[in-house]
């Protein structure tokens, strides 16, 4: 979605609020059952504050902080749900 690097107001931000948005409430429901730990949670977080300063930036959309949130995405992903 964002690796297109649409414009600020793009679609393409919205609908990758609403899917980490889901994550974070997959991950909420995993933490209660102590199969996530509170440090995942918080770089979710992380990754949604990031992709919403991108959706609503007070000037150019900050696409190298964008591509680090993707990066810790990524590894999130992978420790939360490994191959």
């Amino acid at each position: 979605m964002l690796a297109q690097r649409p414009q600020k107001d793009d679609h393409g931000f919205s609908q990758a609020t609403q899917c980490l948005s889901a994550f974070r409430d997959e991950l909420i429901g995993a933490h209660r059952r102590q199969a996530c730990t509170r440090e995942q949670l918080v770089h979710l977080n992380g990754v949604i504050s990031v992709v919403l300063a991108g959706h609503f930036p007070l000037g150019d959309v900050p696409w190298g902080e964008l591509d680090k949130a993707r990066d810790w995405l990524k590894a999130l992903v992978e420790a939360v749900e490994p191959e």
